[in-house]
């Protein structure tokens, strides 16, 4: 379909597009739309005012293939019913956009209504968002969409009005929650090194309540054009992820899950390390796991599957969320799953510094001597356990602080944390986030 003579002038004398091409996406053959109601173009004055039909036109891609359908969502997370909600994203995008449907480009615009709905916390929420879009990519990416194919189109802007308008669920939501979501969409292009567009701050920018309909969802044409100028000026994020990734979590679900029923970003599922049994399990608050009890030893599944190497590392934000006299947390690495088998890097709030211990089948020994340091309340310390061969070593804030020679655990085991003293939700040291990678 054609742009409208008027549009295009308008575009094109704004700078906005070019023929045969525009803003940061390059031209394509062929484009393919993934989206709730607004993909669709619900309350745009007729199709060539949709953004979806202005980037393909301004792209050189014709018509596009528009699979948005509205009022879905992204996650097949349960809601208030109890089931996933229909037409999901997460269910739909193989049949939507690989096979016959596979596109050169294809512009996923969801996480709208996924930040909008408020009616089941527990199991719809930002966390499954992240989980089942990061999912939605590495499919497309296995499907034949190589990573400058892909672009993520950001949660678009909502007012204050808005996030108070919906049916059943879809009110209630606060501006710093919604702007999670599009800070969560911005980080797994990073993740993936995909295009991204950041249509939230643009219509935010660029009009912002002058651009919805009198529903207080939808864009009017202006806002689809907003939407448009983003999308065509989407860049391509550079992966700031670790080659050899293997667990990731940055413990992003509600207050209270413990970190049994958590699963992180990427083969980061818990279970308490052998040797040790928390009467309480470990918890979630504020996005950073903590401790009840003074065992609360926990190793990464990994999904299931083993880790090719025993030369990783094993990284974690602490934040001190206040002092506790006693407290020490860290990091466990080479962790066995059948022995309470294990090295071990943590800060030892008694010993007043950092420290580095084996153990082998339940007993402790200590490697190196403790490293004074003073760790203040609200302070925060990323500390690294690495393990190559039989070189140990330990880093706070990037700077090597113990390196070792031992040779009493080579197998690769899995990483994971380990607190050991008694805290609450909102004393001692939680740990923020955690992830391994091979070396």
């Amino acid at each position: 379909m054609a742009l409208s003579p008027n549009l295009i002038a308008a575009l094109v004398g704004a700078g906005v597009i070019s023929q045969g091409g525009g803003g940061g996406l390059p031209p394509v053959a062929s484009l393919v739309g993934f989206g709730d109601s607004i993909t669709v173009g619900l309350q745009s004055s007729d199709a060539a005012h949709q953004w979806l039909n202005i980037v393909s036109t301004a792209l050189g891609a014709g018509t596009p293939l528009n699979q948005g359908i509205a009022g879905t969502v992204l996650q097949n997370s349960n809601d208030s019913g109890g089931s996933p909600r229909a037409n999901n994203g997460r269910d739909r995008y193989a049949a939507d956009l690989l096979g016959a449907n596979k596109r050169e480009m294809v512009a996923v615009a969801y996480g709208f209504n996924d930040a909008r709905y408020t009616g089941a916390p527990t199991t719809f929420n930002l966390a499954q968002y992240a989980m089942e879009y990061r999912e939605i990519l590495t499919g497309l990416i296995a499907g034949g969409y190589p990573a400058n194919r892909i672009c993520i189109v950001s949660p678009y802007w909502i007012s204050d009005t808005g996030l108070t308008t919906g049916s059943a669920g879809f009110t209630g939501q606060t501006r710093a929650v919604f702007e999670q979501f599009v800070a969560a969409a911005k980080a797994l292009a990073k993740e993936f090194g995909v295009y991204y567009s950041d249509t939230y701050a643009a219509m935010r920018d660029h009009g912002g309540a002058a651009l919805i309909y009198t529903d207080f969802i939808h864009p009017i044409d202006a806002g689809h054009a907003v939407i448009a100028t983003a999308v065509l000026a989407a860049t391509q994020q550079s992966s700031d992820v670790p080659a050899g990734l293997f667990a990731s979590d940055s413990f992003a679900d509600p207050d209270g899950t413990i970190i049994t029923n958590h699963t992180g970003e990427k083969g980061a599922s818990w279970l308490p390390q052998n040797g040790y049994t928390p009467a309480t399990p470990n918890g979630i608050k504020n996005g950073r796991m903590w401790s009840p009890t003074a065992t609360g030893v926990y190793r990464v599944v990994a999904d299931n599957v083993g880790i090719p190497s025993a030369d990783y590392y094993v990284e974690a934000v602490l934040t001190r969320v206040s002092v506790l006299a006693g407290d020490n947390v860290g990091i466990i690495g080479r962790a066995q799953t059948s022995a309470n088998t294990l090295y071990f890097a943590r800060y030892n709030d008694t010993a007043g510094g950092w420290q580095l211990f084996k153990t082998v089948a339940g007993t402790s020994t200590q490697l190196g001597a403790t490293i004074a340091d003073t760790f203040a309340a609200a302070a925060q310390k990323t500390l690294r356990l690495t393990m190559q061969g039989t070189a140990i070593s330990v880093q706070v804030d990037g700077v090597t602080i113990i390196n070792v020679t031992d040779s009493a655990i080579a197998s690769a085991g899995r990483p994971g944390c380990r607190f050991g003293f008694a805290q609450t939700d909102t004393t001692g040291i939680h740990i923020e986030s955690l992830k391994a990678a091979l070396l």
